[in-house]
């Protein structure tokens, strides 16, 4: 079985921009953190607000303190005055687009203008829209609706944001025709438009589509009854393990597509459960990420590298140490913390949670190993490796986490670098260099990855320096990150040894891999995942070449 992905699914700008300034709310603020009404139309997302405190204010009753998010939908002015009145923080996380359409309708209401909406008149956001026509707005939803219009000269047609281009045009036209003279003005939003040429192109080259989002979606629907109007068989699921695989599993080619209101979390759930099925190495693959097994062979590699590029050697037993004490922490520490790992990879934390029981002692075997291997290093590798352990294991259940923000790829970079610098037993003036490589391969590979984790739409911790920069200024600072490490590869130049000419393609490799993350592709997190680790190895077989040469 094929799966195709539409071209565009997912979060809509709107919905995203909502999403984080509620998420930014709860890591940030010390007062109660409500959302006027669901901020989105998915079940999955609720559960993850209330899981981290946000709570919708409706249901909790009246609030004396706090901070309010207002969500993408937008709300009529009286009811934004009336909060803002009340005492309460209040976040407009009302779509910029859903505002315009708000002003239009003020705008054109203060002119003298009857205003049509044509949209779901139960729907929040024409709510919101018919509050700022002064009461001279009226719905359309439908052409029995026609029927009840007054007679209209003076009038102005605008859209909900999610309406389906076809009806907006159909009934602006029938309007028109009953009452020549009025304006139409298209204010429906380019990503709905986007989103449904997108399940078009994509039944026509399916023979069956899943839409993933909430039921309770109008935009999620529509999506569904477009691909089967293409005449493609259509099934709506907010999960994953909603999908019935037996019956999926009949067609050659199936499509998957998302409402607006979906986290690329469970978009990506979806694929990767299509994929894997009757695909068991796909299944491994990812369960070896969940274990951060490429991670680390990421670090062994690393360490091949700075043995073969400063000392001319690969040392075999020290590789299966930085294995191992990789292994440990990072795979401790997400079981320690697999609660909070819920809130942006609840496939992994549900991992852990099932396994527990065996993870745990293979946890500690590992370590011991570790141990036992760098005895036969030396006293001083011993050490280390004891005290990087014992601190490693601290940083999920301490306040080392929270200690500043986006602290997580520094201390990863810097723990890895210490750990590489004491198994390669490097002299001084090479330990520096060596230091400075590896810690810049290893910063830009965990910062990699914290971008990935960002873009999944989760909630990240204040450990996260992507979710603490925001995603452009994140994927921006990722595609420089290549010019610092040319810098540096000049200052190695500097010193004499022209081998380090070499390492250039390194740099050239990075930046592909930035511009590669900064298309978000959706649906491929698997295969993002693992080329975040390939620098690595990109390292280690330029050092083979440089030391052959």
């Amino acid at each position: 079985m094929k799966v195709r992905i539409a071209r565009r699914a997912g979060f809509c700008m709107g919905v995203r921009r909502a999403m984080r300034l509620a998420l930014k709310a709860a890591e940030t603020s010390s007062k109660p953190v409500y959302t006027y009404g669901p901020l989105i139309h998915n079940p999955q997302v609720l559960a993850l607000l209330e899981r981290i405190g946000v709570r919708d204010l409706h249901r909790s009753g009246k609030a004396a303190d706090g901070v309010v998010i207002i969500r993408a939908h937008g709300i009529p002015p009286q009811e934004k005055e009336a909060l803002l009145a009340s005492g309460l923080e209040v976040i407009d996380g009302t779509c910029p687009r859903v505002a315009k359409v708000q002003a239009l309708a003020r705008k054109y209401s203060r002119e003298g203008y009857r205003v049509i909406i044509i949209g779901d008149r139960d729907h929040a956001e024409v709510r919101g829209i018919l509050g700022y026509t002064g009461g001279q707005g009226l719905v359309v939803s439908n052409l029995r609706d026609l029927d009840q219009l007054p007679p209209l000269e003076k009038y102005v047609i605008l859209s909900q944001t999610t309406q389906d281009e076809e009806v907006f045009e159909m009934l602006s036209r029938e309007i028109l025709s009953r009452f020549p003279g009025g304006k139409v003005i298209n204010t429906i939003c380019h990503a709905t438009h986007v989103r449904q040429e997108s399940v078009r192109e994509l039944a026509r080259s399916c023979e069956a589509i899943i839409v993933v989002g909430g039921r309770g979606s109008a935009n999620t629907n529509r999506l569904a009854q477009i691909a089967r109007e293409e005449g493609c068989e259509a099934l709506l699921v907010e999960t994953p393990e909603e999908i019935p695989l037996e019956e999926i599993s009949r067609f050659r080619t199936v499509g998957v597509s998302a409402g607006a209101s979906t986290p690329n979390w469970i978009i990506n759930g979806v694929v990767e459960r299509l994929a894997e099925h009757r695909n068991p190495l796909r299944k491994w693959l990812r369960i070896g990420l969940y274990l951060h097994l490429p991670l680390a062979l990421s670090a062994a590699l690393l360490l091949a590298g700075t043995g073969l590029w400063f000392k001319g050697e690969v040392h075999p037993p020290g590789l299966l140490l930085a294995f191992l004490m990789v292994f440990f922490a990072h795979t401790w520490n997400s079981l320690v913390a697999r609660e909070i790992l819920a809130l942006c990879h609840p496939y992994k934390a549900a991992l852990y949670r099932r396994h527990e029981k065996i993870l745990v002692p293979v946890l500690l075997l590992s370590f011991t190993l570790s141990l036992g291997l760098a005895y036969f290093q030396g006293p001083a590798v011993l050490v280390f490796t004891a005290l990087a352990g014992g601190g490693s294991a601290l940083y999920s259940l301490t306040s080392l986490r929270r200690l500043f923000p986006g602290n997580r790829p520094l201390f990863v970079a810097f723990f890895w670098t210490l750990l590489i610098l004491a198994v390669a037993s490097l002299p001084p003036l090479r330990s520096l260099k060596a230091g400075a490589l590896v810690y810049f391969l290893v910063f830009y590979q965990i910062f990699y990855q914290d971008i990935l984790d960002l873009l999944e739409d989760g909630f990240l911790g204040r450990e996260s320096l992507a979710a603490f920069l925001e995603e452009k200024r994140a994927l921006r600072l990722l595609g420089l990150l290549p010019a610092g490490g040319l810098i540096l590869n000049v200052v190695l130049l500097l010193g004499g040894d022209f081998s380090y000419l070499f390492l250039l393609p390194l740099w050239a490799y990075l930046w592909f891999l930035a511009r590669y993350l900064g298309k978000k592709p959706l649906g491929r997190r698997l295969i993002l995942e693992y080329l975040s680790l390939t620098p690595s190895l990109v390292y280690l077989l330029l050092g083979f070449v440089a030391r052959g040469f």
